[in-house]
């Protein structure tokens, strides 16, 4: 049993309605093109041999393009199948013989047709046989001579008027319909009206023959009824013209309205026509005596029409065209012999030279080619200009403007009024028909409208449209509802479209995708639901859609789709679900879906998602998301997006078993030295208490970083395997946040520690004795405002503000340096404190020792030998090498690559791993050892050797380093005291001089070994 949709062949096999009289076999035994009621064919157009009616000028055109499809139309192609008029061109012997000739120069096609004994014919001179109904109509049919004309006058039929205008008389012949430009009408005599042949050479144009009306209902009232028995339209009636035999049309009428002489002209049957229509060589009068008695004088310039008296330009004289409806304006002319033409002209048939521009050209005017139309022959070659012109399939040109216009410019072919706007639906007749398609877009519909079978593209977009009843357009191949404000979809709604391949279903206001809703799609390639306010997809919704290759799902509100919602999908192989509000995706979720290669689930909320989501897409190989993990349970993609950042894998945090150890070790080592740095120096803290007091800040600081580094290796083991899977919980959690507050705060502080520590060393070194070191009580003042600056430099990005929007959590070991290509929020901060600030704080440190190490050799050359002098300044340099070095090792590869991000260059991320965490650090786990743990002062009260000394030490040490707090003062009282001991000799002022300098070297040598 075949569909509703579907017609039953004689085998059984079923096939679509539309398939059935169609011209082909599609039952496979010719069962569906029987019993076919064919249209009859249009005058003029050639009968295939199923049926089928095509134009003319595709006819042995050695092509399948719009000719018949069983190629009749290619059968009969020989030469002897084409008559040749006088102008050259060819009548296909289908048209010979129809009574009409189309060769109307010599009646080529008419001739020898048949023996023409008939009683209702006759036989012309030249062999052509004519009806007896044409002979005496005024209508000359017997060519050169015509003899069906003479003789007429004693019948009455019609009345030659002596300007050569024919009027039929009335009673005696009915008048056809002419042309304005016709001086001649056809008169049909009353004994062949109605005979079943039309004898007005009409060919349609002119729907009022002899046979109109002949067989209508005489009861219908919207009709005239004629006295000769035919029914004609109601318009005829009193419209100056006689349409019936006898002119009852035109009785009855009621007294005739006067003519305005000022502007008016009036016809002799009392019609009105504009005064400006007298003798202008058209016939506005029905009875055409707008054109007789024309006397009116002509102007200079102008030449008169020798019968009938109009005046036309002196120019129009001789110029090939005929413009005087007698035809005397090309009498008496000398062009008979060709003149040769000139080099950018082309050369008529009758001797006309013509522009080659208007070569094969089809003009809008007359006047635009050759007068016998001879340019448009052979121009099959020709190249028209496809910017303004179109092509017709003879190769002549038309104007843009000539497509669509109502008339047949395209000779024999039509093709240039083919696909033009027209009407199609009787329930909606505002909308426009073109071609296969019905446009009603924005038209105010509210259902889908009626159309022409033929019609199979629906424009129905900005309507309110809410019956969606399609049960009887199964022809359907495009649909576009978009903006109908369409609330929601019914499960088998599109059934019957079985041939459907593009739906546009966007800016609607569907929420749910109920199961089943596309079934009966299965040709749907393109299907467009963006712009919806979607929530949920149950599970079948798109089954049915077997062809679908992009599924668009963008910007809705989906937060669920149920398991199995995809099935039925085996060609897709895009799906697009960003900008959504889904929060999981669960298993099942992409079953069905065995070709798609490409997924985007970006600006979602996804929180939970099944480990085995993506194995139901074994050929997904592209795969767009907001974070790395999706990745990670894709891991047969090809291409995976974002990209992991440079700490991240999809197993642990710190994928490299390197960094893995390193972060423990310098975590340790950072919170060991440090401690044990706080410890000592709490201890012996009345020992130089401002240098220590400065120590012990540092050490705080560093302390910090060893917490961060160990809470980040917490951390590491925690997520070990699973990471992926909490990365975007990790770095959004607030720990991270702490974790990226506590390394910053520790980094800048250490780094304002170091330099106000070199600042106290480059001040007792190079000014001994100009300014006063820093107190205790400055100095407690000075490194609070350290503590309070990082704090807000680390803070700052804690606050709720979109600029540093989760600033601390653009890495998953929650760092906030600028050390990569990319440009998240708050970066132009991160590089301000991390590249700026930093880098200031590096180059005062390296250049406060440089010059702390050059005072110190200069003082050391003055008051030592020479091999102390090297012993003692090898020491300076390397420790001081050592303290610049650890902070260049630190901060010049953070600063430089840096500064390269931030000009673009495109690093390795495996680098920037290394450096956040195992250069950052460094300081954290070296400061203990240079400044406290590798001191003299450290070392000899932690040696077993010295304990017995250890008071002493310390006592000595600690009076030394007392003496360096104020050391302005006490080299002053030291200077005095020598002068005394040593005033009444020389040797006592050498002496002084001498003790002072040694004084001061020693106290660089303190400073800089960092006691």
């Amino acid at each position: 049993m075949c569909p509703v949709s579907h017609y039953k062949c004689s085998n059984d096999f079923c096939i679509p309605l539309d398939k059935v009289c169609n011209f082909i076999d599609d039952c496979g035994d010719n069962s569906d093109e029987v019993e076919c009621s064919h249209r009859k064919c249009w005058f003029g157009e050639f009968q295939c041999k199923n049926g089928e009616c095509i134009p003319p000028g595709f006819v042995c055109d050695n092509s399948s393009y719009r000719g018949c499809i069983d190629g009749s139309d290619e059968a009969e192609c020989a030469p002897s199948d084409f008559a040749t008029c006088a102008d050259g061109s060819r009548v296909h012997r289908f048209f010979w013989c129809n009574g009409w000739p189309d060769c109307t120069d010599n009646h080529a096609d008419e001739l020898n047709c048949r023996p023409c004994t008939g009683d209702s014919e006759y036989k012309c001179p030249n062999g052509r046989c004519i009806r007896k109904s044409n002979i005496c109509d005024s209508k000359c049919d017997c060519v050169s001579d015509c003899s069906d004309e003479t003789a007429c006058e004693d019948l009455n039929y019609f009345t030659m008027h002596q300007d050569k205008i024919s009027t039929c008389t009335v009673g005696r012949s009915m008048t056809c319909r002419i042309r304005e430009t016709d001086a001649i009408e056809r008169c049909i005599r009353r004994e062949y009206i109605c005979d079943g042949y039309n004898d007005c050479d009409s060919s349609g144009e002119y729907p009022l023959s002899d046979e109109y009306g002949c067989d209508v209902n005489r009861t219908r009232e919207d009709k005239f009824l004629c006295q000769d028995s035919r029914a004609l339209p109601l318009d005829v009636k009193c419209d100056h013209k006689p349409d019936c035999l006898h002119g009852d049309d035109e009785m009855d009428c009621g007294p005739i309205s006067p003519c305005n002489n000022l502007t008016e002209h009036t016809c002799r049957s009392g019609q009105c026509i504009p005064v400006t229509s007298r003798c202008d060589m058209k016939f506005d009068c029905y009875d055409k005596s707008d054109e007789m008695d024309c006397q009116e004088d002509c102007h200079d310039g102008q030449f008169r029409c020798r019968l009938m008296g109009q005046c036309i330009p002196r120019e129009a004289k001789c110029d090939y065209f005929v413009d005087c409806l007698d035809g005397t304006d090309e009498e008496d002319c000398d062009n008979e012999i060709p003149t040769p033409c000139l080099p950018n002209q082309f050369q008529c048939d009758n001797g006309q030279c013509i522009d080659i521009s208007q070569r094969c050209v089809v003009g809008e005017d007359r006047r635009d080619g050759c007068a016998d139309m001879s340019h448009l022959n052979n121009c099959t070659s020709w190249h028209c200009d496809e910017d303004y012109q179109f092509t017709c399939t003879s190769g002549q040109c038309i104007l843009r403007n000539q497509t669509c216009n109502g008339k047949l410019d395209c000779e024999k072919t039509w093709e240039d009024e083919d696909g033009c706007p027209f009407q199609c639906s009787k329930l909606a007749p505002q909308c426009e028909c073109q071609d296969i398609q019905i446009n009603c877009t924005s038209q105010g519909i509210s259902f889908i409208p009626d159309a022409e079978y033929q019609i199979t593209k629906f424009y129905l977009a900005n309507n309110s449209i809410h019956d969606l009843s399609f049960d009887k357009l199964d022809r359907l191949i495009y649909l576009d509802l978009s903006n109908n404000s369409i609330a929601s979809l019914a499960p088998y709604q599109f059934s019957y479209l079985w041939r459907l391949q593009v739906l546009y279903l966007q800016f609607n206001q569907i929420r749910l995708i109920p199961n089943n809703t596309f079934y009966g799609l299965p040709s749907l390639r393109v299907l467009h639901l963006q712009g919806n306010d979607i929530e949920i997809l149950k599970s079948m919704a798109f089954y049915g859609l077997s062809s679908l290759a992009t599924l668009d799902l963008t910007h809705q509100q989906i937060s669920k789709i149920e398991p199995g919602a995809f099935i039925g999908l085996r060609s897709l192989t895009v799906l697009d679900l960003s900008f959504n509000r889904l929060t999981r995706l669960d298993e099942g979720t992409l079953r069905g879906l065995p070709a798609l290669l490409s997924l985007d689930i970006r600006d979602n909320h996804i929180k939970v998602i099944g480990t085995n989501v993506f194995r139901s897409v074994p050929t997904l190989n592209k795969l767009l998301s907001d974070e790395f993990r999706f990745c990670c349970l894709a891991r047969h993609t090809s291409t995976c997006l974002p990209h992991p950042d440079e700490f991240s894998s999809c197993e642990d945090l710190m994928s490299n078993i390197v960094l893995r150890v390193c972060i423990w070790i310098l975590g340790g080592v950072a919170i060991v030295g440090n401690i044990s740095v706080i410890a000592w120096r709490s201890r012996y803290r009345r020992c130089n208490q401002v240098h220590s007091f400065l120590i012990t800040n540092l050490a705080l600081g560093d302390l910090l970083m060893g917490c961060y580094l160990l809470v980040i290796a917490l951390v590491d083991v925690h997520y070990r395997g699973v990471y992926f899977i909490y990365d975007s919980d990790w770095r959004s959690s607030q720990l991270c946040s702490i974790a990226g507050f506590i390394s910053t705060f520790s980094s800048e502080l250490s780094v304002f520690t170091l330099t106000v520590i070199t600042l106290d060393r480059f001040l007792a070194i190079i000014f001994p004795f100009r300014v006063r070191r820093l107190e205790m009580t400055r100095t407690k003042t000075l490194m609070a405002g350290g503590w309070t600056l990082a704090g807000l430099i680390s803070a700052l990005p804690l606050l709720k503000i979109d600029y540093f929007r989760n600033f601390y959590g653009r890495s998953g070991v929650c760092l906030a340096l600028h050390i990569t290509p990319d440009y998240p929020n708050g970066w132009e901060y991160s590089v301000f404190v991390f590249l700026v600030l930093n880098l200031v704080s590096f180059t005062t440190i390296a250049c406060g020792y440089l010059w702390m190490f050059y005072v110190a050799r200069t003082t050391q050359n003055a008051v030592s030998l020479k091999k102390e002098r090297k012993t003692s300044e090898s020491a300076m340099a390397w420790r001081m090498t050592l303290l610049v070095m650890t902070d260049a090792a630190c901060w010049v590869p953070i600063i430089t690559l840096g500064l390269l991000s931030v000009a673009g260059l495109s690093i390795p991320p495996q680098v920037f791993a290394w450096i956040a965490v195992f250069v950052l650090p460094l300081n954290a786990a070296v400061n203990p050892v240079l400044y406290t743990l590798s001191t003299t002062s450290f070392l000899k009260s932690s040696a077993p050797t010295f304990r017995r000394n250890h008071n002493l030490s310390i006592y000595q040490d600690c009076r030394r380093n007392h003496s360096t707090t104020n050391s302005t003062a006490l080299l002053h009282s030291a200077v005095r005291c020598n002068s005394v001991r040593y005033k009444n000799g020389d040797a006592g002022n050498s002496l002084g001089r001498t003790s002072s300098v040694r004084w001061h070297n020693e106290t660089i040598t303190l400073q800089i070994m960092g006691t």
